[in-house]
C-alpha cells in the first residue's frame, strides 16, 4: 500500500491502530533528512507512544536487526526497529531483508532518502510513504499544514498572511521554519494569536537567492534583483513565468471554458492560479509577449557576442517595466 501524502499516510497508521490492524512494515520514502525524521516520529507516537523497546540504527544491519526482532523485552513489548539509510540497500541483499519482515510479531520502519531495492516487497506486505516525487507545491502546502498544527499544538494561532510571509522570508526547509515558528511562540508570550507584525519583528529574511522565486517576484511584482552569475539560469525561468502569463492572458481574452484552463493549465497549484489570473488581468497579455521578446533579444546577445551579462539583465529589467 502506498501513499503520496504525509496526512493520509499517518490517517491509515491511526485508523489502523483503532482496528487492531497494524501492519509490521512501513516506508517513509523523503528526501529531506529533517523532514524524514519528523514523520518517523509521529509514526513512532502513533504505533507505540511509549517509545517502549525502539531501536534505531542509522544504517541497515542484518544481524542486529534480526536479533533485535526476535527478542521480546521483559514486560512482553513487541520490538521496534527504525532503519534509516534505507536507501543502501542493493538489490543483492534485499531478499535477505525481506526474511526479516515480521508476520505476527515485531514493527520494522525504513527509512530512506531515495529509492531502494527494497521498496517493491515493503509496498506489497506493508505501508509506504514516498514523497521523493512530491511536486514543489505540494511540499510547500505539507509544510505549511504542518506548520500551522505546530502553533495549534501549541494552544495559538497563526494568520495566513503571517504564516504566508514567514514561508516566503525563508529558504523552504521545514526544519529551519519550525525554528522560526519557535521563536514566534517565544516572542508572542502569553499571546494566543500571531499575526505578519510578529513575523516582521523577530524572523529576519534568510532566503538564498532561488533563480525560480526570483522570476516569479520579477514578472510578476515587479520586484527582485537579477544577478549577472545566474544569467544563464535566470533565461529559462523568466521565459517560463512570461509563458505562463501569456496563456492566462490569453485564456481571459478568450472567455475559456474551464475545461480549457484545465487542459491548458494541469499543473499550476490552484491557490496560485487564482493570484496570477488577477496579476495576468492586470498585467495584459502585451507586457507578457513584450517580456518574451526581450527575452528573446538578451538570450541572442549573449550568444553573439555581448559579455556584458548584467548589461543585459538590466536592460530586460529596464524594457519590461517600460510601460506597465
Amino acid at each position: 500500500m502506498r501513499y503520496s501524502q504525509r496526512a493520509a499516510f499517518l490517517n491509515q497508521v491511526k485508523q489502523a491502530k483503532s482496528a487492531g490492524a497494524l501492519s509490521r512494515i512501513y516506508w517513509v520514502a523523503v528526501s529531506q533528512d529533517y523532514e524524514r525524521a519528523q514523520i518517523i516520529e509521529e509514526l513512532l507516537q502513533l504505533i507505540t507512544p511509549g517509545r517502549e523497546h525502539v531501536q534505531r540504527w542509522t544504517e541497515p544491519d542484518l544481524v542486529a536487526l534480526q536479533n533485535h526482532l526476535q527478542a521480546p523485552n521483559l514486560f512482553g513489548d513487541e520490538p521496534v526497529a527504525v532503519v534509516e539509510g534505507s536507501e543502501g540497500i542493493v538489490k543483492a541483499d534485499a531478499a535477505q531483508f525481506e526474511r526479516l519482515f515480521p508476520h505476527d510479531f515485531g514493527i520494522l520502519i525504513f527509512g530512506a532518502a531515495s529509492k531502494s531495492s527494497l521498496l517493491t516487497a515493503v509496498e506489497a506486505k506493508g505501508v509506504v510513504l514516498d514523497l521523493l516525487v512530491e511536486k514543489s507545491w505540494d511540499r510547500e502546502k505539507r509544510i505549511q499544514q504542518t506548520l500551522d498544527a505546530f502553533v495549534r499544538a501549541h494552544g495559538k494561532t497563526i494568520a495566513s498572511n503571517a504564516l504566508t510571509q514567514l514561508m516566503d522570508s525563508q529558504d523552504l526547509d521545514e526544519g529551519i521554519l519550525t525554528r522560526e515558528v519557535e521563536k514566534l511562540l517565544s516572542y508572542t508570550g502569553d499571546r494566543l494569536h500571531i499575526g505578519v507584525e510578529d513575523v516582521h519583528a523577530v524572523c529576519p529574511s534568510h532566503r538564498s537567492y532561488a533563480v525560480w522565486q526570483t522570476a516569479e517576484k520579477v514578472v510578476w511584482e515587479g520586484q527582485g534583483r537579477l544577478l549577472e552569475a545566474h544569467f544563464h539560469a535566470l533565461v529559462p525561468a523568466l521565459r517560463s513565468q512570461l509563458q505562463l502569463g501569456l496563456k492566462i492572458a490569453t485564456l481571459l481574452a478568450e472567455n475559456a471554458s474551464p475545461e480549457e484552463w484545465s487542459e491548458k493549465l494541469p499543473k499550476v497549484f490552484p491557490k496560485t492560479l487564482e493570484k496570477r489570473t488577477r496579476d495576468a488581468h492586470r498585467l495584459g497579455a502585451s507586457y507578457f509577449m513584450r517580456g518574451l521578446e526581450i527575452i528573446f533579444d538578451i538570450e541572442l546577445q549573449s550568444r553573439t557576442g555581448s559579455q556584458n551579462l548584467g548589461a543585459l539583465l538590466d536592460f530586460f529589467h529596464c524594457a519590461l517595466y517600460s510601460r506597465v
